[in-house]
């Protein structure tokens, strides 16, 4: 519920703050007191458009505060809060608005600034507004669906729906996605085909890239390594300077040494290594020069440069690596068995597509019949109330408008229509040019509605337009009965509906510092004995005896 209100420097309001409570609260006031600044004020809050004019005059701006208690958040208003990051502070919902006359508005949830768009959904999870056609989720075209939708019995088949309805949307788009996938490699045949030979004909094989640039830098340094090792060879083989002639004479040496002095010994076994290391290396480079002279073929190094300068020349083409040609073929090579599995590929998605749509319209024609049993019932009991809410003759009727093809929420859109006098015929419920019959039409639904609507706060504006006597009564009882379940804010002409409250609020006007200033105040039992007589017609010893009465009769 909301529980304050402050605002200040809006239009003739100076500064008014109200507390309110649970239950049904009325606003009374003398014609041009400032109701209307009120009811505004709450629209700022629930994130209606507002005015550089409306700030009042000799201010930089206008402010708005609202503290609404949230002690059972429901999903939807939970949902919104955790998206955008405001926080949950001891069940509490504290609205900020600032209106400049600059032409700039802030706006603070929780001291979270954000845009009014979020506002504006916060706003409609919390208060139901109904008056001057202003914030009306009855007048919402897409209202008559989710009201139908939350009555009993619809829930049920509305989800088998849903679970139906998402399995032909996944099987629509799976045969779309393949169908514009064949149209494409249709039109592209001819390239995938040429790009698919193009690179298969170089049969590639894993690696291949790297084992030719060995093979290359090697054939490219033949002459280079042919006398390297010719070199070592001719040292080793040399019989006048041989290494292993000259290491055989300091062998001996050595040894003749070591008889005569131990300590030479240990340098004739050092000798021993490098003597069999320089035998095996004149073999390695006998053998080397053998199979080097043998493999030099130049017409290899050609066919090497030739086959890495094709391969070049297709991976800068197709913007990849080596490896990556060897993949692109691979796809290509499927893109071409998927162009010719195209037609048994599309005929089993078509299949599945016709399957799951049989299966939608099934589930369809549940949650169809579901609906129209429930808005039967529900419409009896919108005219029954509507009866008594000074509609005489009038009648409520839901009416299903089929869809070409299944969409997201059924096979049906729902409209509400309405016949508000005797004669006339039904038609759709935008088309009510009236406030006050709107109003009382939604009084009608949240009556009906009441133990299913997720919505707390109901705020009524004029909603006696145009009545009195009896059915004001019968208003004044429907609105006492709806705060049993939501808090119900109510702007009212009409002493029946102001004598039933729970909270009288009377707004008037005040002259302070020589200007004009809205004020607003909550009375006390006597006070509301005096502003009840003033709606009766007077302070007659009559009018406050009737007062007395009537306050009586409610407590």
């Amino acid at each position: 519920m909301i529980r304050e209100l402050r605002i200040r420097n809006l239009a003739l309001i100076e500064d008014v703050h109200v507390e309110f409570s649970s239950g049904f609260s009325v606003f009374t006031g003398e014609t041009g007191a400032g109701k209307s600044i009120l009811v505004g004020a709450i629209g700022l809050l629930l994130g209606e458009r507002a005015s550089s004019e409306q700030v009042r005059s000799g201010s930089d701006e206008a402010e708005v505060n609202g503290v609404f208690e949230l002690h059972d958040m429901r999903k939807p208003l939970a949902e919104v809060f955790e998206q955008n990051g405001i926080p949950r502070e001891a069940g509490e919902c504290i609205v900020r608005r600032v209106i400049s006359r600059s032409g700039k508005n802030r706006v603070y949830i929780n001291q979270v600034p954000l845009p009014l768009s979020v506002l504006k959904t916060v706003g409609d999870n919390l208060v139901d507004f109904h008056g001057q056609h202003e914030h009306q989720s009855l007048l919402d075209p897409d209202n008559p669906s989710r009201t139908i939708d939350g009555l009993s019995g619809v829930a049920g088949p509305a989800a088998e729906y849903g679970a139906r309805y998402d399995a032909l949307a996944a099987a629509r788009e799976a045969l779309s996605a393949h169908d514009r996938r064949a149209a494409d490699l249709a039109a592209r045949r001819d390239v995938i085909e040429f790009a698919h030979n193009e690179i298969k004909t170089l049969s590639l094989a894993a690696g291949e890239e790297s084992r030719l640039e060995e093979e290359l830098a090697l054939l490219s340094s033949s002459s280079q390594r042919l006398e390297c090792v010719s070199k070592i060879n001719d040292l080793l083989a040399d019989d006048e300077t041989g290494i292993n002639r000259a290491i055989g004479t300091i062998r001996k040496s050595l040894e003749t040494l070591g008889r005569f002095d131990p300590s030479a010994l240990p340098w004739l076994t050092d000798m021993q290594p490098p003597a069999s290391v320089f035998s095996a290396l004149e073999a390695y480079c006998g053998s080397y020069l053998e199979k080097a002279g043998a493999a030099l073929d130049p017409s290899q190094l050609d066919a090497i440069n030739a086959r890495l300068a094709k391969i070049q020349r297709l991976k800068k083409k197709y913007g990849c690596d080596f490896d990556g040609l060897i993949t692109k073929e691979k796809q290509l090579a499927a893109d071409l068995v998927a162009l010719g599995n195209t037609g048994a590929d599309r005929e089993l998605l078509a299949q599945q597509e016709a399957s799951a749509r049989g299966a939608c319209l099934k589930a369809g024609a549940a949650l169809s019949a579901g609906r129209r049993k429930q808005a039967a019932a529900f419409d009896r009991a919108i005219t029954a109330e509507m009866a008594k809410l000074g509609f005489t003759g009038g009648e409520w009727k839901t009416e299903f408008v089929p869809f070409d093809s299944p969409q997201a929420f059924g096979l049906e859109d729902a409209r509400f229509l309405v016949r508000t006098n005797p004669g006339e015929p039904l038609l759709p419920l935008v088309k009510i040019a009236s406030g006050g019959e709107v109003s009382r039409l939604m009084l009608a639904i949240k009556t009906v509605l009441a133990s299913h609507d997720h919505i707390p706060i109901l705020v009524f504006d004029e909603i006696d337009s145009g009545i009195g006597g009896m059915l004001a009564k019968e208003v004044a009882v429907a609105l006492v009965s709806l705060s049993a379940s939501h808090q119900v804010l109510c702007i009212s002409h009409l002493h029946q509906i102001a004598s039933l409250a729970d909270h009288h609020y009377h707004v008037y006007k005040d002259a302070q510092a020589g200007r004009t200033v809205t004020m607003v105040k909550q009375l006390t039992k006597e006070e509301r004995i005096d502003e009840i007589s003033r709606m009766l017609g007077g302070d007659s010893a009559i009018a406050r005896k009737h007062a007395e009465e009537l306050l009586r009769k409610k407590g």
